[in-house]
């Protein structure tokens, strides 16, 4: 199984979606939760997050990469269907996420995206770079439980703030939970914006999100 794993990285880091889509298949047909190949996207993400910060990896190979993940995620998400994961009736609350204004990086967002809607909540993706009045106002718009918010870029994270501190300025913050993440994102960082949540990783986001729909976060 490791040599799957090593097979969908590769392909990943070498641009080839078609390499990405066969490994993906192969580590399914053994049988291996989609969980666990998120769990590897969400580990690429942190690398490529680090490399983009410290120079290492550019714009246009950042993009090249998204498009294999993203691929390799579609094949994961038509599985989830067919096994019949995604029933409408296990709804369980509506999320608004976005990569908060001044961030491009998607990858993190979309792993949770997609978990989220493998565990039952309807989602609404705005993407990336998202005006922080814009995330508020779709909120509003489809009547959403969780606002989910992520930084992937120390320059980036006061984005998440000003969120919190656009609904506290317009009498809306008790109206959502909002849940916050992104790799310089820390637990002191939630607690200093006012977040209800925060979380290290894409399944520890599903969790979270899960125990703030039942009142247990």
């Amino acid at each position: 199984m490791e040599n799957l794993f090593g097979k969908l990285r590769k392909s990943i880091f070498e641009y080839n979606e078609e390499t990405a889509k066969e490994a993906v298949i192969e580590i399914l047909n053994q049988g291996i939760e989609p969980t666990k190949i998120f769990d590897e996207f969400a580990s690429i993400a942190k690398i490529l997050g680090d490399k983009f910060e410290t120079g290492e990896l550019f714009l246009p190979e950042l993009m090249l990469i998204a498009d294999v993940m993203k691929a390799a995620a579609d094949v994961i998400m038509s599985e989830i269907e067919r096994r019949k994961l995604m029933g409408a009736e296990r709804k369980l609350g509506k999320v608004v996420i976005a990569t908060v204004a001044g961030d491009i990086h998607d990858i993190g967002k979309n792993i949770v995206a997609f978990l989220l809607k493998v565990n039952g909540f309807e989602v609404h993706d705005l993407g990336r770079d998202v005006p922080s009045l814009e995330i508020v106002k779709r909120a509003a718009e489809i009547k959403a439980d969780i606002i989910a918010l992520s930084a992937l870029m120390t320059t980036s994270m006061p984005s998440q703030r000003e969120v919190i501190e656009i609904l506290k300025g317009t009498s809306q913050r008790e109206k959502y939970l909002v849940l916050i993440g992104g790799a310089p994102v820390t637990k002191e960082w939630a607690e200093e914006i006012g977040a209800d949540g925060w979380a290290d990783s894409a399944v520890r986001g599903v969790k979270i999100a899960q125990e703030l729909i039942s009142g247990g976060g």
